[in-house]
């Protein structure tokens, strides 16, 4: 044993699965005192097991939020889940109300409750799981407290002098549910008690069994019980009974009063429950050193039987008491730390404070009683193992030896018969004693006639014989009629037999098949065992990772703990704008391509990355903004995306991410962009990215790829010139380093081959935009041909003209450009003077009298930057709002925008780039002043700003944290009744690269015309008002039509659940709970339950679409069912509303 490494506590708990004890919490020296703080957490977040196979003691960290109250909480165990209720904060009156699950596979903590202000902050109460009304509850009785926010009128609240209250407020918790319920109390309920001791009678199911504890005398003090209760619960009653002593052996005692005592309840092969307590203090604070049995305590009268043992095990409170079950007729009583004597301090006022002195000798720390059950029909002591007997020979020996023997008795092991095939049995032994009380009445009448023969033989006279043989005559008549009447039964009781033999012999073939079944659970419960021990050395192997990578803080690198589900890793992720989730599974060891390019993110497997029997989980998240700090002298030209795997890869995966930037014709370019990464998990915001080397952009494309086996937030950054970009971090590099001359020659080299190219590019655009003046109408829809250079250059002078001379100047040969720009309105044009330098544009703005005013506009992707505009028509009363939205032409913003206007009909969109301008502010300006070629009388356009405005610096700022919503040009249109019927009104575009012009189409409304609840969503992306439909009785149709399909769907193959679970999962259909335990009629009760909240028609639609391609995605009969009900959905609504319910789904 390491009780070395055992951290000494009391007031805590030991709860049992498997073969392994875990400890959490409880009172310890170096615990603070304090509500909360990080020494407390780490405290907190670790259990320890004690593993009796090897009688030792290890450490695991678990993941997931503690509880608060760690002295005196509530505890009980369900499957290899352990519950956690209420408890003491360590630090003045400070209790707890919450209820919380630690899995002690996953080792993950989890709340099952929020905080209910109904429920009462407690400790040192009782809680154990019962199954009744056909589902497992939890049971929370007594305790001590705060002062309750509410008070139950069928408990009592007792405030004592310290102003705690004292309580035997009862609550019911439905484990399927999660919900709590407060039951009603019926017969001799026990009194407000605190410090006492419940244990389940397992023999029945939904009963319990209360000893001792502190109660309340006097109105406000407390004293010690020896009580025992009985309780048991049914439809939200619980029923109380108070057990009197009974007939007492002569070693029998009436108990002590106790607080702070531990116990077990042990269930044998044929006896009765045994409750053993050891231990606690009396009402004088003395040390109670005695172990007690009670025995029939299920009778209404119990007996009381002190077992000796050494004070060495009994001499102690504030402990915990685990029985395991080692054979039928051998239990080991596992007894773990506590305090060996109480002390009282006076710290003035006439208050005294108990001062703990927990145990610290080894050899008691942990202590194992054998306990055996007798021939003589009585439990014994066999033997008592302290810390050096656990660590000796002969315990391995005994151990290994119950072990081997544990599998033969588990076969052997005969379950109860139930009170059918008892009474069945009797009724077959009965018909067996009728047959031979039958048989022996036939050979003692054939006795008697044989008797009477002789009789007749032996006499001479007539007149006897005459009479003798009348007798005979007439008894042999009446045995001739017994014997046809017993003939008759004993007939029918052989058909009977039969019967019965047939019954018995189906009844056999039962037993035999339940035989079969306990031999299977055996071997799963070792195999179990074996992977609950791979499982402790891989946690521990994960401990220890965790460790080194917190002490390795100079790596940049992300470490990833892969026992994580990978969707569970990415919910650590704060203060972001998530565009939307995405879960993709990856199977076997082929190629495969991931497409989520409606969010401009591809994934790409290599082959051979994993085994070919295995699976891996690939989780992403598209965002659009947060608190991100990128590097100094960088924009963002991509959307960030946070990718995890939950198991890693034998290769590289292929991460290709959307960017905004033209490379067409400008190969110079792409050495300007770069992959930035930054760690999801961090001490504080913002996130802090840094560039890593690698990547490729092709020319013809506008995805960047890059090869990563550790994942993180991944973007793409643009390199700008200085005094722009970034957020002041200097750019960095996690892969290498470069020498800093070589360095500068490289950008002032891509720098040069830039502006060339630039300048070429807008000769081009110039002389386009001559010829096109005054025919452009409408934005283009698929114009990619609009990603050019922002740098304006032509020999050309007029409107849009421009100038160009070079001059030598200095050492250096250096250009010196002149550029007349168009001004706005009626403003003549400006000459620019722009100097061109290593690293900027120096630009010289000439007034009439020829003095130079300098202004800088640098070099960089910034510029070249390309933009989406897209228009949103909706309805407001009597009038339409036009909206006109710009963003980054990336997949992510553009989806997310449509996601906020789903209500709205989609217009004209465009792409285009901001013209430069010589304040370095671009932006772009709708112009409602232009003349009109169609009539537009009695029409209003009336803009919501002005001047019209988008602003690049506004757009950019998109998605930050002071900016959650992309800018807007808001427009209202309305007609009067003389108004023309119908309205093309043009918005020419200005201080866009190439010129666009926008037209508002709209009707005259008829009628007036409002979007219900139940407008549709049309294929294109249009509202069609429908007449008026109730979403609720739609939705009341769709229930309807799901539960008559019930039987249908339960029945689908259960192979396929755990797919269909993950499914539904990756769509937000279902929550980590049903996913983790999935089943066909969870998934639908979460579907129905999250369709109750969907308000409008739109997202019903929505929601039963998700649901259906989910069962598509799995395939076969799945499929089939999803076809079937989507045809029913259709045809029930059409029937019943009269009205088509249009979802897509692809079958």
């Amino acid at each position: 044993m390491s009780g070395k490494s055992f951290r000494m506590r009391a007031e805590h708990k030991a709860p049992v699965i498997g073969e392994s004890l875990y400890l959490w919490a409880g009172n310890q020296f170096d615990l603070p005192k304090v509500h909360d703080s990080l020494q407390k957490r780490e405290l907190t977040s670790r259990v320890d097991v004690y593993q009796l196979s090897t009688a030792d003691w290890s450490s695991h960290l678990t993941r997931g939020t503690p509880p608060l109250g760690v002295i005196a909480y509530s505890c009980t165990t369900s499957h290899s889940n352990i519950y956690y209720f209420g408890g003491w904060c360590g630090h003045d009156y400070c209790y707890h109300n919450t209820l919380n699950v630690l899995n002690t596979i996953k080792m993950r903590w989890t709340s099952c409750s929020n905080v209910d202000q109904s429920l009462m902050k407690k400790g040192y109460g009782g809680m154990i799981s019962l199954e009744f009304d056909g589902a497992e509850y939890l049971v929370i009785i007594g305790g001590i407290g705060s002062t309750p926010t509410v008070y139950h009128p069928q408990f009592q609240y007792d405030q004592l002098k310290n102003g705690r209250v004292n309580t035997n407020e009862q609550l019911l918790y439905n484990m399927s549910t999660g919900q709590f319920t407060v039951p009603s109390v019926s017969g001799q309920c026990c009194p407000p008690t605190s410090s006492l001791i419940i244990e389940k009678i397992t023999t029945t199911g939904n009963r319990g069994v209360m000893f001792g504890g502190m109660v309340t005398v006097n109105g406000d003090e407390s004293t010690a019980t020896n009580s025992v209760y009985i309780f048991s619960v049914t439809h939200s009653i619980i029923n109380w009974e108070i057990l009197k002593p009974g007939a007492m052996p002569n070693e029998g005692l009436l108990p002590m009063d106790r607080v702070d005592h531990a116990s077990a309840i042990i269930n044998g092969d044929s006896i009765s429950p045994i409750l053993v307590v050891i231990g606690g203090t009396d009402k004088n604070n003395e040390l109670v050193n005695e172990c007690l049995l009670f025995d029939s305590i299920t009778t209404g009268q119990y007996s009381c039987r002190k077992i000796p043992l050494p004070e060495t095990v009994t001499g102690r409170y504030g402990h915990s008491l685990t029985a395991v079950t080692m054979s039928p007729h051998c239990v080991w009583l596992v007894i773990v730390g506590g305090c060996k004597e109480l002390e009282l301090k006076d710290v003035g006022g006439g208050v005294k404070e108990s001062l703990i002195t927990p145990i610290t000798d080894t050899n008691r720390i942990i202590m194992i009683i054998e306990l055996v059950y007798s021939e003589a029909g009585e439990w014994i002591i066999q033997s008592v193992l302290d810390g050096n007997d656990l660590t000796s020979k002969n315990y391995q020996e005994k151990y290994q030896l119950y072990s081997k023997t544990r599998t033969w008795w588990m076969d052997q092991l005969i379950e109860y018969p139930t009170e059918k095939e008892m009474k069945l049995q009797r009724y077959i032994q009965s018909l067996h004693q009728d047959l031979q009380v039958a048989y022996q009445s036939k050979v003692s009448l054939q006795e008697s006639l044989v008797e009477a023969n002789k009789q007749v033989n032996g006499d001479d006279s007539n007149d006897i014989m005459s009479n003798v043989l009348q007798e005979m005559r007439q008894e042999q008549e009446k045995l001739i009629e017994e014997k046809q009447i017993i003939t008759e039964d004993c007939e029918k009781l052989k058909l009977k037999v039969a019967d019965m033999e047939e019954k018995e012999e189906q009844y056999l073939k039962e037993i035999q098949i339940i035989t079969d079944l306990r031999a299977k659970v055996t071997d799963n419960e070792l195999y179990t065992t074996k992977l609950m021990k791979e499982k402790s050395q891989l946690q521990e192997r994960v401990t220890s990772l965790e460790e080194q990578s917190i002490k390795e803080t100079s790596s940049i690198g992300l470490q990833f703990n892969y026992l994580i589900p990978s969707m569970d890793k990415l919910d650590c992720l704060s203060d972001v704008q998530v565009a939307e989730r995405k879960l993709f599974l990856i199977q076997g060891d082929k190629p495969q391509l991931m497409n989520w390019e409606k969010y401009g993110l591809r994934i790409g497997v290599q082959k051979e990355s994993l085994l070919s029997s295995e699976t891996v989980e690939v989780a992403v998240v598209a965002l659009v903004g947060g608190q991100f700090q990128f590097p100094l002298n960088t924009v963002l030209v991509s959307a960030v995306y946070a990718v995890s795997l939950s198991k890693p890869l034998l290769k590289r995966l292929i991460l290709e991410i959307q960017h905004c930037i033209d490379l067409t014709g400008q190969p110079a370019l792409s050495h300007h962009l770069k992959f930035a990464i930054a760690p999801m998990s961090t001490p504080s915001l913002p996130y802090q990215f840094s560039i890593v080397e690698g990547g490729q952009f092709k020319l013809d494309s506008w995805y960047g790829s890059i090869e990563r086996k550790e994942f993180c937030l991944v973007c793409i950054l643009g390199e700008e010139s200085a005094n722009e970009g970034g957020n002041d971090v200097p750019i960095a590099s996690v892969n290498g380093d470069i020498e800093e001359g070589e360095k500068d020659e490289e950008d002032k080299e891509s720098e040069e081959e830039v502006e060339e190219q630039l300048n070429d590019e807008e000769e081009k655009e110039v002389e386009e935009q001559q010829d096109e003046k005054g025919d452009q109408e409408g934005g283009d829809d698929d114009d990619d041909s609009d990603y050019s250079s922002d740098k304006t250059s032509s020999n050309a002078l007029g409107a849009s003209g421009v100038e160009v001379s070079k001059d030598g100047e200095k050492g250096k040969e250096k250009d010196d450009t002149i550029i007349t720009t168009k001004a706005t309105g009626a403003a003549a044009a400006i000459p620019l003077l722009v100097s061109e330098t290593e690293n900027e544009s120096e630009v010289s703005t000439k007034d009439i009298s020829g003095d130079p005013v300098h202004k800088t506009l640098s070099i960089g992707v910034r510029k070249v930057i390309t933009y989406a505009g897209i228009l949103y028509y909706e309805e407001d009363r009597v009038e339409d709002l036009v909206s006109f939205t710009a963003a980054k032409k990336l997949n992510a913003l553009t989806e997310f925008i449509k996601n906020e206007h789903c209500h709205a009909k989609i217009g004209q969109y465009l792409y285009f780039r901001f013209m430069p301008n010589c304040d370095d502010s671009p932006y772009i300006e709708l112009i409602f002043d232009t003349p009109q070629k169609k009539p537009t009388t009695g029409w209003s356009i009336e803009p919501h700003i002005e001047p019209c405005r988008l602003y690049q610096d506004d757009v950019d700022k998109f998605g930050r944290k002071d900016c959650s919503l992309p800018s807007t040009c808001l427009i209202s249109v309305s007609g009067s009744i003389d108004a023309v019927s119908s309205l093309h009104y043009s918005i020419p575009l200005d201080g866009v690269v190439r010129p666009k012009t926008l037209f508002i189409h709209r009707s005259l409304r008829t009628t007036p015309s409002t979007i219900h609840e139940s407008t549709l969503v049309s294929s294109t992306g249009g509202a069609s008002p429908l007449a008026t439909v109730d979403v609720n009785k739609v939705k009341k149709v769709i229930n309807d039509v799901l539960v008559s399909h019930y039987a249908d769907f339960t029945s689908l193959p259960m192979e396929a659940v755990p797919d269909l679970a993950n499914k539904l999962f990756a769509l937000c259909l279902v929550n980590n709970a049903v996913r983790g335990n999935p089943s066909i009629e969870k998934f639908i009760n979460e579907f129905k339950a999250g369709l109750t909240f969907q308000r409008k028609l739109p997202q019903v639609q929505e929601h039963c679409q998700k649901f259906l391609s989910s069962f598509i995605a799995v395939r076969g009969s799945f499929a089939y069912a999803a076809t079937a009900l989507h045809q029913d959905w259709i045809e029930a609504i059409r029937n019943e509303l009269g009205f088509d319910f249009n979802i897509d789904i692809d079958a």
